[in-house]
């Protein structure tokens, strides 16, 4: 049993777990002043609203009258003046999508975050190998195998040490992956506000090892979603759950004269 000392808690532990998570704060904090504004495509916008529009139609046309259903229905796929079947986008090219790059704007903004982000890491991964190699800082409350020895103990190099201790270096990596949780529970709790998924290390590692990009051309293709929304509607039998079959109005007509009924009463 090795007992650590408590100064290893004072200058060691709490000094990492404090200078990762406050560098952590303060680069999501500049990469939001720097972060420009996306442009925002109000042809997109007005498609987007269109198909969700259609999506609600043909989930909730059943709690629609007859008369009000076939009239949204006719608006979208009324030959030669509905929305869909007037004027769908052509078919996109794919020759056409390989050649089109994306936003230049939006890949120089992700680049710069990739670069802050390495540049960050790279130097608190340096401060922490120069001063603390070698330390011991912690012990986990539960025993661990030996598989998990080179996870743990990673900068020390001690084979008949137990692999429940947790070097200066690993304690490191566990406070950079926990430290995008840290801050959004801080700022939830003081400020109400979110952090920025972007800023999440994990996140950040996976796009840097990803190539830190989509490929040109990755959107969907309108035309078949036009037309997969065309066929759905009109293979939609209609049924009026809310009707009632023994009268001629529906029901909030007849809701209605019971209410005024009522009150003349």
């Amino acid at each position: 049993m090795i007992l650590l000392d408590a100064r290893i808690r004072d200058y060691v532990l709490l000094p990492i777990f404090l200078v990762v998570v406050l560098t952590q704060a303060l680069r999501s904090n500049f990469m939001a002043i720097l972060k420009s504004d996306n442009k925002v495509d109000l042809k997109e916008v007005k498609t987007n609203n269109m198909l969700s529009r259609c999506r609600a139609l043909r989930a909730m046309g059943h709690m629609l009258p007859a008369k009000a259903f076939h009239a949204r229905k006719a608006y979208f796929i009324k030959k030669d003046q509905g929305v869909l079947v007037k004027n769908p986008p052509k078919p996109k090219d794919p020759m056409e999508a390989l050649s089109g790059g994306g936003d230049p704007m939006a890949a120089m903004g992700h680049m710069k975050g990739q670069v802050m982000y390495m540049l960050s890491q790279g130097a608190l991964a340096y401060w922490v190998s120069f001063l603390f190699s070698g330390f011991l800082v912690a012990k986990t409350p539960f025993p661990l195998t030996f598989q998990f020895k080179s996870m743990t103990q990673r900068g020390v190099e001690v084979q008949a040490l137990e692999p429940g201790y947790v070097s200066s270096l690993c304690w490191y990596m566990f406070v950079l992956m926990s430290s995008h949780s840290v801050l959004s529970i801080v700022q939830q709790l003081f400020f109400n506000t979110q952090v920025d998924d972007d800023d999440n290390p994990m996140m950040a590692m996976m796009g840097s090892m990803g190539g830190g990009g989509m490929m040109p051309g990755g959107g969907p293709d309108m035309s078949k979603i036009y037309k997969q929304e065309q066929e759905s509607l009109e293979m939609i039998q209609h049924e009026f759950l809310l009707g009632n079959p023994g009268a001629s109005d529906g029901i909030e007509v007849e809701l209605w004269r019971k209410w005024r009924a009522d009150r003349h009463k």
